[in-house]
């Protein structure tokens, strides 16, 4: 198996990750528009494959950027500067299109939500690139306290890190319990992903499998655990409560529901990837498609929303996909944002001087 400086398990849980933020995406025009039929079942399965993409795509963060000793300038440079380079470019293609193609004029105010990530706005999706920001910020100012205290005491970053992951794990429960309100600001929202932060770094960075449970069962352990929660989610909490409420439901990422399914759904690619399967995958034809949407997939989640709502605003005009099965169609939509999405990405990879804007991690 060719070695390579990049975790394969990684690439293959981000790739996972931003697909299923597509689905989730493709998705919504079937869920709102179908509560009350069959087909709700089927739509909702798909639509909350965000519920666990979001968290696992902030763990990915904390396994790859806790306990760096990043300088102030390069924290700017290498880390805010990926993120705000493309962010800028893509947010100023949503606001022309919102002017040409929604709001048929440009309303600054309107531009201005759009930048924010209002959710309300054409420019909803970019609630995430702010919390991100402000996530990178911490992680920067944790690590700094962890180099102090290496530089005091032995083993000082495990045992930080492992008390960090515990007082998450006791933050989320307290959400879950409605002891604290995550929601109250934008603020207490987004720095509430933290949590996810650092559990994620315990899960990459510890191992679980020892001479009672070994990697297979471990695998097994995860693999069922990550189903069958999953399918607990939807048809034990988000299609009752959507019927019964007339109202498409679902659990916020705070809540012990979601933890647990995340967790369980890393671990898995995690072990997996110890297996002869996982080098079978990257020595195949498989790996290429995997490392590529990894690569995009900031890209990817800048650009799809806008390349989504074209594809639908354009097809219904001779195809009410809406009134047919989303088994077919929330895939179908999934499957050519997705090419579309890298298309375009690689082509402006490619320009000089603004090909940072693609996105490429």
């Amino acid at each position: 198996m060719k070695q390579s400086k990049r975790v394969f398990y990684f690439d293959a849980l981000r790739a996972m990750a931003i697909i299923g933020i597509v689905f989730c995406h493709a998705a919504i025009t079937f869920v709102v528009t179908g509560i009350n039929n069959s087909d709700f079942y089927i739509s909702a399965f798909f639509d909350c494959f965000r519920d666990f993409s979001i968290p696992i795509f902030v763990m990915l963060s904390g396994a790859l950027l806790l306990n760096k000793n990043d300088s102030l300038k390069k924290f700017f440079k290498k880390r805010l500067s990926r993120l705000f380079i493309p962010f800028l470019f893509w947010v100023l293609v949503y606001i022309a299109y919102s002017a040409v193609y929604i709001k048929h004029g440009f309303y600054l105010n309107y531009a201005i939500d759009v930048f924010f990530g209002t959710s309300s706005t054409f420019g909803v999706i970019f609630w995430f690139i702010w919390m991100i920001i402000i996530v990178y910020v911490g992680i920067f100012i944790i690590n700094k306290i962890n180099h102090f205290g290496c530089s005091k005491t032995d083993g000082f970053d495990k045992r930080l890190f492992t008390v960090l992951a515990m007082l998450s794990v006791a933050y989320i429960a307290m959400v879950h319990f409605c002891l604290f309100d995550p929601y109250k600001s934008k603020l207490t929202y987004f720095i509430s992903f933290m949590s996810y932060i650092f559990i994620g770094y315990y899960l990459a960075n510890n191992d679980f499998v020892g001479e009672r449970l070994g990697r297979d069962a471990m695998i097994i352990l995860t693999l069922i655990l990550s189903v069958s929660l999953y399918f607990y989610y939807i048809f034990g909490y988000v299609v009752p409560v959507s019927v019964s409420t007339n109202h498409f439901s679902y659990l916020g990422y705070f809540n012990l529901l979601i933890l647990a399914m995340s967790s369980s759904i890393f671990l898995l690619f995690k072990y997996l990837d110890r297996t002869s399967l996982s080098g079978k995958i990257q020595d195949g034809s498989w790996a290429k498609p995997i490392n590529l949407i990894s690569k995009y997939s900031f890209g990817i989640y800048l650009s799809h929303y806008m390349i989504l709502s074209f594809l639908k605003m354009n097809l219904i005009k001779y195809v009410d996909f809406t009134h047919q099965s989303p088994l077919f169609w929330i895939p179908f939509f999934v499957i050519i944002t997705t090419v579309l999405s890298l298309a375009i990405l690689q082509i402006l990879s490619k320009i000089p001087y603004i090909g940072d804007v693609a996105g490429r991690g």
